[in-house]
């Protein structure tokens, strides 16, 4: 029993260091026409992405790198979306489903203020603010994009007011980062002849999934294995 619990623990430790890493590669947002048009404050490469393709455990750190407290109101938020930058060569969805699909954190609803009524960021202050719920996930469902070309960027917006001794300023400012992936290799479906035989194939699930399915596996044959001791 002890050492379920251990294996199970050290499993969700991994999991969760993975994530962790993963951190985004901040770039300049004139090296790509995606930021611009979509006016980035901020912005942030992630690599390729391949169809069939899901990422999940995503969130964002609000950094108040001001000399000023932020005031931040739930109300005039708008959650992240994924903008799909490959026409009708690309298409994104959201697993299990779009509704509730972000949340706010601890840490964030630890900075309410009564007196504000509000979320106060201090000044020169980090704080992850927003993340993907556990087992939700974007995915890419279609993808014929040429490698290396635009196929996706998550946006995230933050809407604050200044809060300067003691006063909320009435102006809102809008700050909004973003996440560009580049395309993957496309996929390539060949039409299968009676000649060949062969077989239409989809590339390799991701490392997340992977992961998800080997965990799974290993707690249930090791629920079995301690299930079977019990009998014994």
């Amino acid at each position: 029993m002890n050492t379920n619990k251990i294996l199970t623990w050290a499993i969700i430790f991994w999991l969760t260091l993975q994530s962790a890493t993963a951190a985004y590669t901040e770039v300049n947002c004139d090296t790509n026409s995606a930021f611009t048009e979509n006016s980035c404050k901020q912005c942030f490469d992630w690599w390729e992405k391949w169809e069939w393709e899901a990422f999940w455990f995503l969130s964002d750190i609000f950094s108040n790198k001001t000399w000023n407290s932020k005031l931040i109101y739930k109300e005039e938020q708008t959650m992240p979306n994924m903008v799909n930058l490959g026409g009708d060569k690309s298409t994104w969805s959201q697993t299990p489903s779009s509704e509730d699909f972000w949340e706010y954190t601890t840490d964030f609803d630890a900075l309410y203020s009564k007196e504000q009524e509000a979320y106060v960021v201090p000044a020169w202050t980090d704080v992850k603010w927003l993340q993907s719920k556990m087992g939700y996930a974007y995915k890419l469902d279609k993808n014929t994009v040429p490698k290396w070309e635009n196929v996706g960027l998550l946006v995230y917006t933050v809407a604050s007011h200044d809060l300067v001794n003691g006063e909320v300023s009435v102006d809102t400012a809008e700050h909004k980062e973003c996440v560009l992936f580049k395309s993957g290799s496309p996929s390539i479906v060949q039409t299968p002849t009676v000649v060949e035989k062969q077989e239409v194939k989809k590339l390799p699930q991701t490392w997340p999934e992977h992961i998800v399915l080997f965990a799974l596996s290993l707690l249930l044959a090791l629920w079995l294995f301690g299930l079977k001791r019990k009998n014994v």
